[in-house]
């Protein structure tokens, strides 16, 4: 369960209070990002894991924010797995930090 997970991780603990999933993804730190990454699924019933999505999310184009806020608008409009992990995996992308597998 979730709160296994947070149990001995103090950033887990202070994500599972709520502080990362309350923020847009543009408001996110590099540690709530990939914590949202790695958790998306288990704040949102039924919906895939980010990583489980990894293989169909391309970035093309120049590293910036605006490519993101477009993909952060259609996860708050469809409310779905991929556009919510793709506009969390491009605020990382942006940070040189994109998940891998």
């Amino acid at each position: 369960t979730f709160s296994q997970l947070t149990s001995t991780n103090q950033i887990l603990k202070e994500r599972a209070q709520g502080n990362c999933a309350d923020r847009t993804h543009d408001e996110m730190d590099f540690e709530c990002l990939r914590h949202m990454w790695n958790y998306y699924h288990v704040y949102r019933a039924g919906w895939q894991s980010c990583d489980s999505l990894l293989p169909g999310i391309k970035m093309k184009g120049y590293r910036n924010t605006n490519t993101c806020s477009v993909y952060e608008s259609k996860c708050n409009k469809i409310d779905k797995a991929k556009p919510c992990c793709k506009s969390i995996y491009c605020y990382l992308w942006v940070m040189n930090a994109a998940p891998t597998k």
